[in-house]
């Protein structure tokens, strides 16, 4: 497996895709498209809306518009809560990129979103298309000077029949083409998601014949910009500082993406820290569909190179492994030298193809994180961890998420490993709330 997948993630075969791309997009020019899938009541999809006319001034390509309504339930194990936490999500995303949302975010009705949807599938044609998208979504969302009625007075709507055959066909196409979620950019074989992602695909588009010269790509790496890219600038220090509950996985590798960085941003203010492991969601009944494994790990790999982070020879620690990960864990906390082990296990699993079944290998890891390896053998087969597992769930729980890496700084709630500098905002901000 982890030659396998150091393979499948491998910069050189990437290169070789996109190479090939690039032959056929040259013979043909159709292919210099970006495929956008929107979903009018997703906030990432509003707000990468707001985005792309510029990214359209900036680059030579297509743009065409899919719109998809019901998404692949396998895909959003909790779309609930999701959509609860994209809410707020939104908000700081605005802020931090200047673009139109709601003061107090409402998640449009299924009823209106379907209408919405109506309205831009009958003008799907129309050569302003971008223009009447941004329109009606506005509207949709309070941030026009339109209402969404006058939209639907004014453009009138496809029959629901008619409007549904079209919505189903696109997300068909979504999942054809190896995706799950809205707020997606499809370019030669690779996705791109929301604003997040939209740096990898300027990267990608950065060069002649499709770069205009009017941009300045260090605007699509704002999102870029982060405390540990520069650890040893000199930063102001926060007058006061909350604990940090940091819910961390072992089969996560958004936590490994995000673990270190995690811990050098707390030392850096001081910020004490919780590690709160949990266990894998397919050991909790929830299954991750092929698709959604795929894309995690082609995305992480451009993450990890974006952070410097050595990724890509995985082997897989679900099984015992996981559980001898747990035991550690908990070993390792109670001589102060879990973040050392934490680090060690995911780097080993996630970027060394190490395999924690195996006990050789978990030697490895945990002796090098300053673990005895007599003393730590000892607790492989205490299972007290379940009890601090179930536990670190219900908190996961009580503060409105599912996934992981998340955390908690005061009353701010983040999600993923992306939002680290939300976190660093709160911190030098001294709100527990992010502001």
């Amino acid at each position: 497996m982890p030659f396998v997948a150091k393979l499948a993630t491998s910069p050189k075969l990437r290169k070789f895709r996109r190479g090939w791309f690039e032959i056929k997009r040259r013979l043909m020019p159709s292919l210099n498209t970006v495929v956008f899938y929107h979903r009018v009541n997703d906030p990432y999809s509003y707000l990468l809306l707001q985005a792309l006319p510029r990214f359209l001034e900036d680059f030579r390509v297509n743009l065409q518009i899919r719109f998809v309504l019901d998404l692949p339930a396998d895909g959003v194990p909790q779309p609930q809560l999701l959509q609860r936490y994209a809410l707020e999500d939104g908000k700081r995303l605005a802020a931090l990129h200047e673009l139109v949302y709601p003061e107090h975010p409402e998640a449009p009705s299924r009823e209106d979103a379907f209408h919405a949807s109506a309205i831009l599938l009958k003008h799907q044609d129309r050569p302003k298309l971008l223009h009447l998208v941004t329109e009606v979504t506005g509207a949709l969302w309070g941030c026009s000077t339109t209402t969404f009625e006058s939209c639907l007075r004014r453009y009138g709507t496809l029959p629901d029949r008619e409007t549904q055959s079209l919505l189903d066909s696109a997300s068909a196409d979504l999942v054809s083409r190896g995706h799950y979620q809205s707020a997606m950019l499809y370019y030669g074989g690779e996705w791109y998601w929301g604003l997040d992602r939209l740096g990898h695909l300027a990267d990608r588009l950065n060069k002649p014949r499709l770069r205009r010269t009017s941009g300045d790509i260090a605007d699509y790496q704002r999102q870029y910009r982060h405390v540990l890219q520069s650890y040893s600038t000199l930063r102001p220090r926060p007058r006061q500082v909350h604990p940090l509950d940091f819910y961390f996985s072992f089969r996560s590798p958004y936590s490994y993406l995000a673990a270190d960085r995690v811990f050098k941003l707390a030392e850096l203010y001081k910020i004490p820290v919780t590690i709160k492991p949990v266990m894998p969601m397919v050991t909790r009944g929830i299954p991750l569909p092929k698709a959604k494994r795929g894309y995690i790990v082609k995305d992480a790999k451009r993450e990890a190179e974006k952070y410097n982070l050595p990724f890509g020879k995985i082997c897989d620690p679900l099984g015992d492994g996981i559980n001898h990960c747990m035991a550690l864990f908990l070993y390792a906390r109670s001589i102060g030298r879990e973040k050392e082990l934490v680090v060690s296990l995911a780097s080993g699993i996630w970027a060394e193809g190490l395999d924690v079944n195996r006990l050789p290998h978990l030697r490895r890891m945990a002796t090098r994180a300053g673990l005895d390896w007599d003393a730590a053998q000892a607790r492989l087969d205490d299972e007290s961890w379940r009890e601090l597992a179930q536990q670190n769930r219900e908190d996961l729980d009580a503060i409105g998420l599912w996934g992981v890496p998340a955390f908690r700084y005061g009353n701010l709630v983040l999600w993923g490993q992306d939002r680290l500098w939300a976190l660093e905002k709160a911190v030098l901000a001294g709100s527990p709330n992010g502001t």
